[in-house]
């Protein structure tokens, strides 16, 4: 069975984006995919300050993890846990799923872009590499 990561955006979104994730996860279960959503893998204090942030604010600490915490465990998801990685829109501008994207790269990674509604369009690793490129600081 094939697993895939989702990858995109969360800081500096209203709720951290977490509602764009809750959704593309459940249409892409419904569809019969396989899906790991870092969004659902917070605690339950990490989950409640993310939503808190309705103004898109970036806190220092999220459910007292810090941004590398979190980002430590999500990377060992894309290197070990995952055959793939399901971007959402505006991913190639988030450092955190720009470095998942580098790590699925570095590790032989399928990769699609999420569409809505459950649709993914698959996504070859020289468009990812390219987006990386155009998009780093």
């Amino acid at each position: 069975m094939t697993t895939y990561y989702l990858a995109g955006p969360m800081r500096g979104l209203p709720q951290c984006n977490f509602p764009a994730f809750d959704d593309a996860a459940e249409c892409l279960r419904r569809r019969g995919f396989t899906v790991i959503s870092p969004a659902e893998l917070d605690s339950a204090a990490t989950r409640a300050d993310a939503l808190a942030c309705v103004g898109g604010e970036d806190l220092p600490t999220y459910g007292g993890e810090t941004t590398g915490e979190i980002l430590a465990r999500d990377v060992r998801i894309v290197a070990d846990d995952v055959d793939g990685l399901i971007f959402l829109p505006g991913w190639e501008k988030s450092r955190g799923a720009r470095l998942e994207a580098f790590v699925g790269l570095l590790y032989g990674k399928a990769f699609a872009l999420y569409r809505g509604y459950g649709i993914i369009t698959g996504l070859h690793a020289d468009a990812v590499r390219y987006q990386l490129m155009r998009n780093m600081p």
